[in-house]
């Protein structure tokens, strides 16, 4: 009888153990949970803060290359009438009102303002994303009707070139109003202002992913389908020969800059908002911020006339 009233208490002190020693693992586990949340929520409010200041740098730099070649072509009655010029002004505008909308998103972000006007803020800046791409997109394919179509071209741009960015801008703010409005009806406000979102886009639901994604691969389908056109047509006049190294060399930064422009977006919108990947979309963001700080180089100052204009020096020289 003491036998088993001896062995029930052993095994009743075992089973204490095993569920003492069951709820240790359970709450360092819980602790190492609540560490990495806490290390996750502190890389991504440094992350914040570095975006706020490349967006600002990025403002900076393309805003004032952007007075600099705007005010150029407007003082040039020739460039004033070309639609190249037209639409680098254009797509330099979208830009540095991009990477100013950035710089007060994340800026609002970095203090943790939860308050509708931060995703009006964000839908301003998607609009205005998307500008960017669209008036890449329409200098591509202005390049390729340019040189493949050239007596139909001047006609047809010079009709049409008010109404298409003006149906550009309409289409665009209508677009970023109603994926706001989806996502505002469709979550919660818990999910609307949530403290600390992992990815810098709001607009991540699957109407917006979705609706992004199409129209991105799309913007590239036209950029490709321009460029090659243009390099065949290249081809069979003897521009791509051995001694014209400037244009393959034209070619291939445009092609590097548009890819540079278009893949970063894509990779973030397919992502969408969840917490994973978070370095991986930042690496993106800076790939794209980059593109954007060159493109006023590749398409501005790296044009022989606008040099000419811009360091006053007499054509030829």
């Amino acid at each position: 009888m003491l036998c088993c009233v001896v062995g029930s208490q052993n095994i009743l002190y075992r089973g204490h153990e095993r569920i003492q020693t069951g709820l240790e693992l359970h709450i360092k586990t819980m602790n190492l949970l609540n560490n990495t949340r806490n290390n996750r929520s502190e890389l991504i409010q440094i992350l914040i803060k570095v975006k706020s200041g490349l967006y600002l740098v990025n403002f900076i730099f393309i805003t004032t290359v952007s007075v600099l070649i705007t005010k150029t072509v407007r003082e040039n009655s020739k460039m004033k009438k070309e639609v190249r010029y037209f639409l680098l002004c254009h797509h330099l505008l979208c830009s540095s009102l991009f990477c100013l909308l950035g710089t007060v998103f994340n800026t609002m972000r970095t203090f943790q303002v939860q308050s509708l006007s931060i995703w009006i803020i964000f839908g301003l800046q998607a609009a205005i994303a998307e500008s960017v791409l669209i008036t890449l997109t329409l200098m591509a394919l202005n390049i390729a009707l340019a040189v493949c179509w050239p007596l139909r071209y001047l006609a047809f741009i010079h009709l049409v070139k008010h109404k298409i960015m003006a149906c550009v801008w309409i289409v665009v703010t209508l677009k970023s109003a109603c994926l706001i409005v989806i996502e505002y009806t469709t979550s919660g406000s818990e999910d609307i202002f949530e403290a600390e979102p992992s990815c810098p886009i709001f607009l991540g639901g699957n109407f917006a992913k979705v609706s992004g994604i199409i129209l991105i691969s799309l913007l590239a389908v036209i950029i490709i389908t321009s460029y090659f056109f243009l390099c065949r047509e290249g081809k069979l006049a003897g521009h791509f020969n051995r001694s014209s190294a400037k244009a393959r060399k034209t070619i291939i930064f445009h092609g590097l800059q548009m890819s540079f422009h278009i893949l970063p977006p894509l990779i973030i919108i397919a992502m969408g908002s969840q917490s994973q990947h978070v370095e991986l979309k930042f690496g993106a963001f800076v790939v794209s911020s980059f593109a954007q700080s060159f493109s006023p180089v590749v398409y501005g100052l790296r044009s022989k006339d606008m040099q000419n204009k811009i360091c006053f020096r007499p054509e030829g020289s």
